[in-house]
C-alpha cells in the first residue's frame, strides 16, 4: 500500500504544479486584457488567480515558480496602485516585492533581483516611502 499512497503524491504534485502553470497563464492574459482595454476588473482578477497559484507551489519545492510568483503579483498590484492611486495595492505590492527579493536572492539570481527591486522602490516612492535608508542596507 506504501508504493500506491507514494504515486498517487506525485501524481497530486504533478497536477499541482500543472494547474499553477494553467493558472499563471490565466493571470498573464488577465493582465494583457487589462492593458489593452485600461480596465482594472481583469487585474484585480490576475491578483486573485496569482495569490491561489502561491497555495500551490511551495518555496521549498519550487523557490524560482515562487518568485516569478510574488514579482507578477507585485508587478499586477503596482499596476493597479498607479492606476486605482491605490495605497493598499501598492503596500500589498512592496510585500510581494520583498518576498520576491528574498527569494531571488537565496536563487543567487542577480538579475532577477535588480530587476525586482527597481519596482520595489517605484511603489515605495508612490507610497511616499524613503528608499534611502533602505539602498543603505542592500534590501535581501
Amino acid at each position: 500500500m506504501a508504493p500506491r499512497k507514494l504515486d498517487l503524491k506525485r501524481r497530486l504534485k504533478k497536477t499541482n504544479n500543472e494547474l499553477a502553470t494553467l493558472n499563471r497563464e490565466l493571470a498573464e492574459q488577465m493582465i494583457i486584457l487589462a492593458s489593452e482595454t485600461g480596465e482594472t476588473e481583469p487585474l484585480l482578477q490576475a491578483v486573485k488567480t496569482l495569490q491561489s497559484v502561491q497555495t500551490l507551489y511551495s518555496v521549498e519545492d519550487s523557490p524560482r515558480e515562487s518568485a516569478e510568483v510574488q514579482q507578477a503579483l507585485g508587478d499586477t498590484l503596482l499596476k493597479i496602485g498607479r492606476q486605482n492611486e491605490d495605497k493598499q495595492a501598492l503596500e500589498f505590492a512592496v510585500k510581494a516585492y520583498r518576498g520576491a527579493i528574498t527569494l531571488a536572492s537565496l536563487l543567487g539570481d542577480e538579475k532577477m533581483r535588480v530587476e525586482i527591486k527597481k519596482n520595489y522602490g517605484l511603489a515605495r516612492s508612490l507610497l511616499g516611502k524613503d528608499n534611502k535608508a533602505y539602498s543603505l542596507f542592500k534590501v535581501a
